[in-house]
């Protein structure tokens, strides 16, 4: 593959499949873009790349330039946390070879090696919500799907692009099916229907929408994950029962204690819609401080809202750069946050 700079120079490069002799390459990568802050600290170790790799959990496409440099990685990652979605993930051109167009293809790559295995999607987080990667996204065929708030502490994760005035990096999120056409039924409150709509019509999947059960009942089935360096919490819920308020207002108290050692402290929760009760379960976390702030549809165990507790770390919706296709998330951010 040859490509070409704004001054007309060329760079032949070959895209190929991770191979264990380029684990080191691959750290040197991440070092020139995020020198020892990169949120995936397995990555700065030749075992733990080729670990993953071997797991089958983070595999890597990468760029391979003159003299066998690895020019720039991509890769798309599997977890439990989301099961038969892989990630577009750890996209880094080193300083070097940008300029010549080495993203696309690289991104394009990963994602036809995602296309061969049994997924019901694929989806992408834009790092500051990054318009350029908003854009080459939509443009590849991803939906504007809306955010997850307050992700990175900006102090502790250096980057090459502005962290913004934020005090916590978000990211914008994009998805695009696979191997999925009808979602079956989504219990969602009548306010979100007209967002959740044309996100599906664009994403070409049909779904039913359920009114959802005024009062829920059965036990609750949580997730957790909580990222101490960055004070941030994810939850994913599963099912919401009878429990349900309780549980969540003790997640929000036990972070407004961790606040007082470490500041800014946030929440993000999956709020599983395939389960009846789930608008009756949103509810409930907004009266508990937690806002909409977009959808992680087309899962293989449910269609998911996000919602985020801020708890006393600032929001800054004005600041976030977006391509118009977010414009109605980030209006009703605008219409749900601290309400």
């Amino acid at each position: 593959m040859t490509l070409h700079n704004k001054n007309g120079e060329a760079l032949e490069a070959e895209l190929r499949p991770f191979r264990s002799e380029d684990a080191s390459q691959i750290i040197a990568c991440i070092r020139d873009a995020y020198g020892d802050t990169y949120v995936k600290p397995y990555l700065y170790t030749e075992e733990g790349i080729r670990q993953h790799e071997e797991e089958g959990s983070l595999c890597f496409s990468v760029a391979e330039a003159p003299g066998g440099i690895v020019a720039g990685i991509t890769a798309y990652a599997l977890s439990d946390h989301f099961p038969a979605m892989a990630e577009i993930a750890c996209q880094i051109i080193r300083r070097e070879y940008n300029g010549y167009g080495l993203a696309l293809p690289l991104a394009l790559h990963a994602m036809g090696r995602a296309e061969e295995l049994d997924l019901s999607a694929q989806y992408a987080r834009a790092l500051g919500c990054h318009l350029i990667s908003q854009k080459t996204l939509d443009g590849m065929g991803f939906t504007a799907c809306g955010f997850l708030l307050n992700v990175f502490d900006k102090d502790l994760f250096a980057h090459r692009f502005e962290n913004g005035d934020y005090a916590k990096i978000p990211q914008s999120i994009a998805v695009k099916r696979q191997n999925k056409t009808d979602v079956g039924a989504v219990w969602l409150p009548d306010r979100l229907v007209p967002i959740a709509e044309a996100m599906y019509k664009k994403m070409g999947l049909a779904w039913t929408h359920r009114e959802s059960a005024p009062d829920l009942s059965g036990p609750d089935l949580w997730n957790r994950e909580l990222d101490e360096n960055h004070a941030a919490l994810s939850l994913r819920a599963e099912t919401c029962g009878a429990d349900f308020e309780k549980n969540l207002a003790e997640a929000v108290r036990e972070r407004l204690d961790a606040n007082k050692e470490h500041t800014n402290q946030t929440i993000n929760l999956f709020l599983n819609l395939s389960r009846p009760g789930s608008a009756a379960a949103y509810e409930i976390a907004r009266r508990l401080g937690f806002f909409f702030t977009g959808f992680l549809p087309s899962g293989k165990e449910g269609e998911y809202m996000i919602l985020h507790h801020p708890l006393q770390t600032p929001v800054r919706l004005d600041e976030m750069p977006h391509i118009p296709e977010y414009a109605p998330f980030i209006e009703e951010m605008r219409r749900c946050a601290y309400k």
